[in-house]
């Protein structure tokens, strides 16, 4: 067996797992422990062979398995990550610790520590949907004719247009039957009574079902909500998905975009 075919059955093994990963994160959100355990240790045997014929890369597989350690545990403590993605991108960093050297990007520079570069990768993917929630928020704020806001008078312009760019908004019935929302907003009790408030960061870890409990009950104490402000919990393992394919394809569109500005800049 050659270095070759070694790099064409860790992509081909990796494409499975997030393809079904994906598949049901989509789904339900929720990607079972079973599936990473059955995909770590082939991913481990992929990668001691590649060590076995090609000892030089040793050091280089040892701090690429560091590196994806620190990011993924990193990521899922601060929230960023589910337990699923966590599990995903370290798989992916047994599998492949490093760039596959049998597969050529056509454009951009190829980053050695492909799990990292992939992670990377996965946030820029997602972009489209902050710019698809943007563009959404703003023509429900022209039907509306400005009133988009109902309820969040004392919240500042800024939290209201960062909310327009991770949430929307949906009633309550919506919220409770639709289980991949999550409460954007909370109850405050102030000097002057109750007030409604955007909350802008919400855990990847969070317990809908108490959290949609305790928006209810929080709003039973107000009159005339009609709306509540949700973000959807995205499948991120989709983005992940795409950002390996895009990585194997292209190589890393970040350093590639940044040393493209920078040649221009000197040129």
């Amino acid at each position: 067996m050659n270095l070759t075919l070694l790099d064409t059955l860790s992509v081909i093994v990796t494409l499975v797992f997030f393809s079904l990963g994906s598949y049901y994160d989509m789904k339900a959100r929720e990607v079972s422990d079973r599936m990473w355990l059955i995909y770590a240790p082939i991913g481990v045997g992929l990668t001691i062979g590649r060590v076995i014929l090609d000892p030089s890369t040793l050091s280089l597989i040892a701090i690429s398995g560091v590196i994806t350690t620190i990011v993924a545990f990193g990521l899922f403590y601060l929230g960023l990550f589910g337990g699923a993605d966590a599990k995903a991108i370290l798989c992916l960093g047994a599998t492949i610790p490093l760039a596959p050297n049998s597969y050529h990007a056509a454009t951009w520079y190829v980053h050695p520590f492909f799990p990292l570069v992939v992670t990377i990768t996965s946030y820029l993917c997602s972009i489209s949907v902050i710019v698809w929630l943007g563009i959404s928020n703003l023509g429900r704020y022209i039907r509306r004719g400005g009133d988009l806001f109902s309820g969040f008078s004392e919240e500042t312009w800024w939290r209201k247009i960062l909310a327009c760019f991770t949430g929307y908004p949906v009633n309550l019935a919506k919220l409770k039957s639709t289980f991949y929302l999550y409460p954007m907003e909370e109850v405050m009790e102030t000097k002057s009574g109750l007030r409604r408030a955007f909350k802008l960061f919400v855990s990847a870890e969070e317990d809908r079902s108490e959290e949609v409990a305790k928006l209810e009950s929080q709003l039973s104490g107000m009159r005339n909500v009609e709306e509540v402000w949700v973000t959807p919990g995205l499948p991120h393992l989709v983005f992940l998905l795409f950002a390996i394919i895009i990585t194997l394809m292209l190589g890393d569109p970040l350093f590639g975009a940044v040393m493209k500005l920078s040649h221009t800049s000197v040129n």
